[in-house]
């Protein structure tokens, strides 16, 4: 971690960003923002029917129990990864692979 003793002052938002990227913990923040985004914007009823999500190394995997409903989200699948990194406020999703 930097040395921030004795110098001048530092926005808190840099030292946490250094902590994090020192802890390397910023894919697992990452990952549990893509989660709660996707339940915040897909709605309860398709949150109940997602079996499984994961984010890792820009990719969203999506695991979900009826074929019908993975077809319709695979149309919107644009739709749904600007709207996450919308409100992720960055472009950390590339890719949506529904399973």
């Amino acid at each position: 971690m930097a040395n921030y003793r004795n110098s001048k002052f530092l926005a808190l938002k840099d030292v946490l960003d250094d902590m994090i990227k020192e802890m390397r913990i910023g894919s697992k923040m990452d990952e549990m923002n893509v989660r709660k985004y996707w339940h915040e914007l897909m709605g309860s009823f398709i949150s109940k029917h997602t079996q499984k999500l994961f984010y890792k190394n820009g990719k969203l995997y999506v695991y979900v129990e009826s074929a019908a409903l993975k077809q319709e989200l695979f149309m919107a699948r644009e739709k749904i990864k600007s709207n996450l990194n919308e409100k992720l406020q960055d472009n950390i999703i590339q890719e949506i692979i529904f399973r």
